[in-house]
């Protein structure tokens, strides 16, 4: 019964209109192409390798019902300390994923054993591209590291807890000092393309959190740096909050969205003709200690999609 299958994913294809500066922007990192950055024992890899190939079943955990495995960002969200549907007769499950206890998380449960022999131990159908047959150990153990390592977001950050957990990138767009949008490179998932004329660029962030709303985060701060992993030594610069925020199309999102933090720049006083820096924010909610947007731990081509280029 297909209802009853797998955890795992479709990814979702977004009607973009012509004028809006997320145009060129996969709302996925693409999958189908052989990533050497791409961790696969992160949130990211474990979406391109496993849920998307292996449970991309039409009526099944492609947003009909959750698990919802259509993006990265759904995945995670449901679930990482998600309430479960369907226990074993013992109780022993509270969560789909329980940062830190992979034996507690009914994620790994249902990849591996029928909780209930009822169920059926996960996947129940296999698509024909899927190497999930092949790969299965390598992959369960990608999912089990993934889990004891803190159920880790795209950005690095591990949730604090249920109901609680820390602020997230919603997006981030991009304009000259003329007021055009900043393109990017990699069909526009890579650094911001901006070009030697320009003396001046606003970076414009979007953010959501789970209980405080995007203009009432405090500390906004961001770093920049010649190293896409080196921020200790970086300064530190405030990002203006503000009144009236712009509207853009979101990463995750076709439509759009409010973005109230902001800074401008004199780009070139951090980079020379064809030089890369990348850069950092730092934001806080009510109830999480200051959050890094990317983090150590994140993504690489987050990492990157926190960056510009100077172009001729």
């Amino acid at each position: 019964m297909i209802l009853g299958s797998l955890l795992l994913l479709h990814t979702a294809c977004d009607t973009k209109s012509s004028d809006n500066p997320f145009d060129e922007i996969e709302k996925e990192k693409p999958s189908d192409q052989p990533d050497v950055n791409l961790d696969a024992q992160s949130i990211a890899g474990l979406h391109a390798n496993i849920f998307k190939p292996t449970c991309a079943n039409s009526g099944c955990h492609d947003g009909t019902f959750e698990p919802d495995f259509r993006t990265i960002e759904s995945s995670y969200n449901s679930l990482v300390y998600h309430p479960i549907i369907k226990n074993d007769p013992q109780g022993n499950y509270t969560y789909r994923v329980l940062p830190n206890d992979p034996d507690a998380s009914v994620l790994m449960a249902r990849l591996t054993f029928d909780i209930d022999n009822n169920s059926g131990v996960m996947p129940l159908v296999i698509e024909p591209d899927s190497d999930w047959e092949i790969q299965r150990e390598a992959y369960l153990e990608d999912v089990r590291a993934w889990i004891q390592a803190g159920a880790k977001d795209v950005f690095g950050n591990s949730p604090s807890g249920p109901g609680n957990a820390p602020p997230q990138m919603d997006g981030v767009v991009g304009k000259t000092g003329n007021g055009n949008w900043l393109g990017r490179e990699d069909a526009g998932q890579g650094a911001f393309r901006i070009p030697q004329s320009q003396n001046t660029a606003d970076f414009y962030f979007a953010f959501k959190d789970d209980e405080t709303a995007a203009n009432n985060l405090t500390f906004n701060k961001i770093k920049f740096s010649a190293s896409i992993n080196d921020f200790e030594n970086a300064p530190q610069l405030d990002l203006d909050l503000l009144s009236a925020p712009i509207a853009a199309e979101g990463y995750y999102t076709s439509g759009d969205i409010n973005y109230y933090h902001k800074i401008t720049l004199n780009p070139l006083d951090y980079a020379s003709l064809g030089e890369t820096v990348f850069f950092r924010v730092y934001v806080k909610d009510a109830n999480n200690p200051t959050t890094e947007i990317p983090s150590d731990d994140g993504t690489y081509y987050i990492k990157t999609y926190f960056s510009f280029t100077i172009i001729e």
